[in-house]
């Protein structure tokens, strides 16, 4: 756990140095996640990115390579570590105009993981969606964004009840 915290500082460290990046603290319901995301350009429309996740009882980083084969369009595969073994991703991101989508897919030796949102952007600062995570339920989300600052918050429904995601994100 000592290696995968220094990762994450280490991705907190570049997350100020790299356009485009982000950190983030979530409250799902009531307990804090902290993850950091950064990427750059490799040559032409091939990329790098890191992720790293680190809450109360569990952690995770990895990276990999993405590709952009449009202007609204990005994949990404990554291999990584997570509390226990090792740890896979895979990433869709669709957006154009008003309107995007992103999906991440992660599996390795905890299991299978997912988030799917989709926004519509209905006025300069404010987005409203469909959240789905895995083990949390799918509902409504609405994002506010004043500069590089952005606050979101999902209620979701699973097996009858409803969970929270509340977050603050910060882009570089």
């Amino acid at each position: 756990m000592k290696q995968l915290m220094m990762v994450v500082v280490l991705l907190a460290l570049t997350v100020s140095a790299s356009a485009g990046d982000f950190g983030e603290i979530q409250i799902v319901n009531g307990e804090p996640t902290l993850d950091l995301y950064v990427a750059g350009k490799v040559h032409g429309r091939l990329g790098w990115s890191a992720f790293g996740l680190v809450n109360k009882g569990w952690g995770q980083a990895y990276a990999g390579l993405t590709f952009t084969p449009t202007s609204w369009s990005a994949v990404g595969i990554s291999v990584g570590v997570e509390s226990g073994g090792n740890r896979f991703a895979e990433s869709l991101w669709l957006g154009k105009g008003r309107i995007s989508v992103l999906a991440v897919h992660e599996h390795g030796f905890s299991g299978s993981w997912h988030k799917v949102t989709a926004d519509v952007t209905v006025a300069k600062d404010f987005s409203v969606g469909y959240h789905d995570q895995a083990f949390l339920g799918r509902g409504l989300r609405a994002q506010f964004t004043r500069g590089k600052v952005s606050v979101w918050s999902a209620l979701l429904l699973k097996d009858g009840h409803l969970n929270t995601v509340v977050s603050l994100l910060v882009k570089s």
